[in-house]
């Protein structure tokens, strides 16, 4: 087999990528965000993948009871960690039985937190993380959702990836609260890059007060008729030339924080070369989202296979 074709099974195996019906099959994607992952020394390479696991799980349930509400699954694993978090026991034929007794040993169970969680004083904020990123996936999951500001739109960004990066191994209560600045600047990004996919399944993230702003509809944005047209352009130059850079000093103190584990350096370093990526990308399409998927993706295959061809050749 391909050893670049094996990188990316391995990828879809430990991320769970399209584990479940979903938007797309978000292997590369997953490659995108996290296959600096696979290279991590062997403690932390499993710290990270148990986290990775469970929040690509629940984000995975949450899209897929969008297309399949009657199967429950989401829900029924709310049910289930809420009765673990009263301290209810795990049941063994719990489908979720194996994600559900990791969490407990990681978070609810004191002296015996996972390889990279955080100190037994620190879980309930991390906790209280995960709940809130359960409750937000149950918040934008939803048919015909809308964002009506622009403050609710940077809202969501820290409800979901702003949890997300509280979540991660070894981060310290030093870093806390700039790890989700960090998250919240990532989801932007991400929401960048996805803005094709998302039209495709009727999705827009870009707040009503904004599109209005400039003169552009959801409509427009979801048929892409408005990508080629003066309107949207001024909306894009303004989204990324005015707006980005309100995130980016927010997420400041990350961006510049000293002392960080090591592994949550690299991740810093991949995130924001991706981040470089996207607006690169997006601006060398003219900022025509209908243009950027084939381009960017097409970079990303190029860039991972460099980089797995160079993390073989330091390994021989």
């Amino acid at each position: 087999m391909d050893r670049g074709r094996k990188a990316a099974d391995d990828v879809a195996v430990l991320f769970g990528s399209s584990r479940f019906r979903a938007l797309a099959d978000d292997t590369l994607k997953d490659e995108d965000n996290a296959a600096w992952v696979l290279d991590l020394p062997e403690n932390a390479r499993q710290a990270w993948l148990s986290r990775i696991h469970w929040i690509r799980l629940v984000d995975r349930l949450a899209e897929n009871e969008r297309f399949e509400p009657e199967s429950r699954r989401f829900r029924h694993f709310l049910e289930a960690w809420q009765r673990l978090r009263q301290g209810g026991a795990v049941d063994p034929s719990d489908p979720f039985a194996r994600e559900l007794t990791s969490l407990r040993s990681a978070w609810l169970t004191p002296g015996s937190e996972a390889p990279g969680a955080p100190a037994s004083h620190f879980a309930p904020r991390v906790v209280a993380a995960w709940d809130a990123y359960l409750k937000a996936l149950e918040d934008y999951h939803t048919p015909e959702m809308r964002l009506q500001t622009l403050r609710e739109h940077d809202t969501m960004l820290y409800r979901l990836s702003g949890r997300i990066f509280q979540l991660v191994p070894f981060l310290t209560d030093t870093h806390w609260e700039a790890a989700g600045e960090f998250g919240r600047l990532d989801q932007f990004f991400n929401n960048l890059r996805d803005l094709q996919e998302d039209a495709e399944h009727g999705i827009c993230y870009l707040p009503t007060d904004v599109l209005r702003r400039f003169g552009v509809t959801h409509e427009e944005v979801l048929s892409g008729r408005c990508a080629s047209g003066a309107p949207y352009r001024a909306l894009m130059r303004y989204w990324l030339n005015e707006h980005l850079p309100t995130l980016r000093a927010r997420a400041l103190p990350f961006l510049e924080a000293e002392g960080l584990d090591p592994s949550l350096q690299i991740m810093r370093t991949w995130s924001l070369r991706r981040h470089a990526r996207i607006e690169r990308v997006l601006r060398a399409v003219d900022l025509d989202y209908r243009r950027f998927p084939s381009r960017y993706w097409a970079e990303v295959r190029h860039d991972l296979l460099v980089s797995r061809a160079r993390t073989m050749t330091t390994q021989f």
